[in-house]
């Protein structure tokens, strides 16, 4: 039985719809509609699984409407119907499971109906015969998602963007605003929350079909990303680091699988004009625990611990703070040759890059070397 409601302000076109409709035994109408008013509150009452929606009508544009019902309810199916075509490119863009045209016939209903039962059915199948999900999301160096080990393809630039956002504030309601301020700033407001609307509905058709039907929260006006049993590399760098930061005593092996974690900045290659607060919020975290790593086995491991700075320096080649334990921890080992080298470089990349000399300091810790 396919549960429905009708929404059309002309209340001929509905009762016409409504009476045609009712001659399907598979179609079940729970409610029609004039006007949008109380649509949200009855579908938090009613299940439903599908909506056929006017598209002009006075208080609100159909695809309006839809975007929002989509947003929160991304499981029912919109048959959108008008009496004009223009708005079919439009309509298919929120994938619609059909489009008709008024006066609407009998014959052409059948074929809407049979379709729908047909995406219904498919549905019911999948979740009956899904296993466990197996989605794996990596975010350091450039935007990565897995399913069940083979790629995830977002419909659209912006979608895979908005699944970053959504990402990076993983288990945190952001506001509708803020994110249309950081992923459609060139836009006006108006354009930007239709594109949000949109790929909202992109993306919560695309979690839906890999068992994830609720992973998009709304409340008031803000959004939240919550998947579980999932592996996402950021949070889990997040969860080691305060574990050994926390720890009495650090545990040198989650430090390994931290730095093996972290295998770049934060979306560095995805480019996003948003993301530089984030990648410098875990940039911090991997260079104040690769200092705390240092400091902790620079006596006793002293070739472990230029591997530390190693990667600090990698992390960040400007550091001075790298650079003189470098030069200082070569020299107590002997190795005058790798901290002479290593100022060398340092002192190259500075004038090259940044039209700079090294600072005091490490000038003369390279000049003791030379005496």
């Amino acid at each position: 039985m396919i549960r429905t409601i009708i929404v059309d302000d002309e209340e001929l076109s509905l009762l016409a719809l409504k009476k045609k409709l009712s001659a399907f035994p598979d179609v079940k109408i729970i409610r029609s509609y004039t006007t949008h008013e109380n649509i949200f509150k009855d579908l938090k009452n009613e299940s439903i699984d599908a909506i056929f929606l006017d598209i002009e009508m006075k208080d609100i544009n159909g695809i309006e409407l839809a975007q929002e019902i989509l947003t929160s309810y991304p499981s029912i199916q919109i048959v959108f119907v008008s009496g004009h075509t223009n708005y079919a490119v439009n309509a298919f863009e929120l994938d619609s499971i059909d489009y008709l045209l008024k006066p609407v016939t009998a014959k052409r209903l059948e074929k809407t109906i049979i379709r729908m039962q047909k995406h219904i059915k498919s549905q019911h199948g999948s979740e009956l015969n899904k296993t466990k999900p197996s989605l794996n999301i990596y975010c350091f160096g450039e935007l990565h998602v897995y399913f069940d080990e083979k790629p995830l393809r977002f419909k659209t630039a912006k979608s895979k963007e908005l699944f970053a956002f959504l990402t990076a504030n993983m288990g945190k309601y952001v506001h509708r605003d803020i994110i249309i301020e950081k992923i459609w700033p060139e836009h006006d407001y108006k354009n930007a929350k239709t594109y949000l609307h949109t790929s909202l509905s992109y993306l919560r058709k695309t979690l839906s079909e890999l068992g994830f039907s609720d992973a998009i929260c709304f409340l008031n006006q803000s959004y939240c990303l919550l998947l579980d049993s999932v592996y996402v590399d950021a949070e889990e760098l997040k969860k080691l680091a305060n574990d050994v930061l926390n720890s009495k005593v650090l545990d040198h092996k989650t430090i390994q699988s931290v730095i093996e974690i972290y295998k770049g900045a934060f979306l560095e290659l995805n480019a996003y004009e948003w993301v530089y607060e984030y990648s410098e919020t875990y940039q911090v975290t991997i260079l104040h625990l690769l200092i705390e790593a240092y400091m902790d086995i620079k006596y006793k491991d002293p070739l472990k611990a230029l591997s530390y700075l190693k990667i600090y320096q990698k992390i960040e080649p400007y550091s001075e703070y790298a650079v003189l334990n470098l030069i200082q921890t070569f020299t107590e080992i002997g190795w005058r040759s790798e901290a002479i080298r290593t100022y060398q470089s340092y002192e190259k990349l500075l004038e090259e890059e940044m039209s700079l000399s090294p600072a005091p300091q490490v000038r003369d810790l390279y000049n003791m070397l030379l005496d």
